[in-house]
């Protein structure tokens, strides 16, 4: 069934977007955009137009007769569309083209201002845009840099940030990180991969870049356990010993069983954060030492932040 889109489809566009998208091997869900041409040119001119775009004067033009000739399909389209698609510039967006109908959405979002990309943007919006204006997409250059800076500032900075960061589309980010080189992003994407226990698969990431971000994430993953085992099962000593002793006594309940419990002996970051929410005044230790401890572990979480980039380098030449 062909149908147009609910917000995109402007009675006064001059161009049609006809996007596919295969359901399964026998079906495909097609939209049609009505838009105009000068909202995307302004943004910087798709690289579809210069090869996929036609002009179309009536129904019976060739381009339409080989779009609709298939059985049925003349008659799943809407009278009133078929009419609206004369005069228009007609682009089909199908599986060769790639190209995703959320990126697509997330596009016209910010060229029309409904939701327009900005620093208070969400991940998930930014990654669409980072992906859609690529060059290997709609090769848009002027929004794709400034995709990827929001990009780039969306992600944690330090340590602390990174240790309370979650991300629902942490591979997909990382799968564009590496495809246009967007260093600055890895090291924190790369962390939070690492210390997942359960991340679905993305089908949409192509299998030569899911195997390097599993083998990447893999690498770093068996430092992280190198690096922090020998902390969480050896409670640190105090300034005073009846603090050290007070601290030991409790160290195996209020840290190591949880970590076990979170499978957390390769998460660093977040087990010195939950370590330094723990009110450990309330079992006998005092004020200055607990102080001194939230800023030993604050120091650890920065040490590794460091380490990250030594990890990912080696990992990348293995």
């Amino acid at each position: 069934m062909i149908q147009r889109h609910p917000t995109y489809w402007f009675e006064d566009g001059d161009t049609i977007l006809h996007h596919k998208m295969l359901i399964n091997d026998d079906h495909e869900s097609e939209t049609l955009y009505r838009i105009h041409f000068s909202k995307l040119t302004s943004a910087g001119s798709p690289e579809f137009f210069k090869s996929s775009s036609q002009h179309v004067t009536n129904l019976s033009d060739d381009v339409l007769k080989v779009e609709f000739s298939k059985p049925m399909v003349v008659d799943t389209l809407d009278e009133d569309i078929s009419n609206d698609l004369n005069g228009c510039n007609y682009v089909v967006l199908d599986r060769k083209s790639a190209i995703d109908i959320q990126d697509l959405a997330h596009l016209l979002d910010h060229v029309y201002g409904e939701r327009k990309l900005n620093a208070k943007s969400d991940l998930p919006r930014i990654i669409s845009l980072v992906h859609i204006t690529g060059p290997d997409q709609l090769n848009m250059p002027a929004l794709h840099e400034e995709a990827k800076m929001h990009f780039v500032d969306s992600l944690p900075g330090n340590s602390q940030e990174l240790a309370c960061f979650q991300c629902e589309c942490a591979e997909r980010a990382m799968a564009l990180a590496i495809r246009y080189d967007i260093s600055q992003a890895r090291k924190s994407l790369l962390y939070y991969l690492a210390t997942q226990t359960h991340q679905e698969l993305n089908v949409s990431i192509p299998s030569h870049i899911h195997n390097t971000i599993s083998n990447l994430s893999h690498s770093v993953s068996s430092n992280l356990i190198s690096f922090f085992t020998p902390l969480l099962f050896t409670p640190p000593p105090t300034s005073h010993m009846e603090c050290t002793d007070a601290l030991a006594e409790h160290w195996m309940p209020l840290v190591i069983s949880p970590a076990i419990d979170d499978s957390a002996m390769g998460k660093p970051l977040q087990t010195f954060e939950k370590m330094k929410n723990v009110n450990w005044t309330k079992y006998g230790i005092c004020e200055d030492c607990v102080e001194d401890k939230k800023k030993e572990w604050s120091e650890e979480q920065d040490k590794v932040w460091e380490l990250m980039d030594g990890w990912i380098s080696d990992s990348a030449m293995e």
